[in-house]
């Protein structure tokens, strides 16, 4: 299909979930795809919080992979069906619980393993009142940050399976 053909389908498949979504009472995010840049102002109507624009993303990537040699491996590998994938994990399979730590203890412990630690999931945190409707994810904390692991929590980890 053209750009404009997979855009307008896109764009009704956007309507649709919000019909559902609102119907249902509930909030989603939805991360969609969108061939040409000008139609995203068209597919803010459906109130989709995020968008990957492909010909942006390529260029974001080209204009990376131009400042450092090294980011194309990166880019390989996180692409490639083979490559690293991202996965939650039992936090107790990495650290011990109920203990004060700071995330760089986790990004270590998990740097142990050959994996990249991205963040973490909070059991208890998912069910407390979450406005952004997040279900107690957080992504890139800061490496001071302390937190205590309970059970139930999970590491967010790039890694190979």
């Amino acid at each position: 299909m053209d750009a404009q053909a997979t855009d307008t389908r896109t764009l009704v498949t956007l309507l649709q979930l919000r019909k559902i979504a609102e119907a249902a009472g509930s909030r989603i995010n939805v991360v969609s795809e969108m061939i040409d840049v000008r139609n995203r102002e068209l597919a803010e109507v459906t109130r989709a919080d995020d968008f990957v624009v492909s010909n942006k993303l390529v260029s974001l990537m080209l204009a990376q992979a131009s400042e450092n040699e090294n980011i194309g491996a990166i880019f390989a590998d996180l692409l490639d069906e083979q490559g690293s994938e991202i996965y939650m994990r039992p936090a107790e399979a990495y650290l011990e619980l109920n203990h004060p730590m700071s995330f760089y203890t986790v990004t270590e412990a998990c740097r142990r393993r050959g994996e990249v630690a991205m963040g973490y999931v909070k059991r208890a945190a998912a069910s407390a009142d979450d406005p952004r409707n997040l279900g107690g994810v957080v992504v890139n904390p800061k490496k001071s940050d302390t937190i205590t692991f309970e059970t139930g929590d999970r590491l967010v980890v790039l890694a190979r399976d």
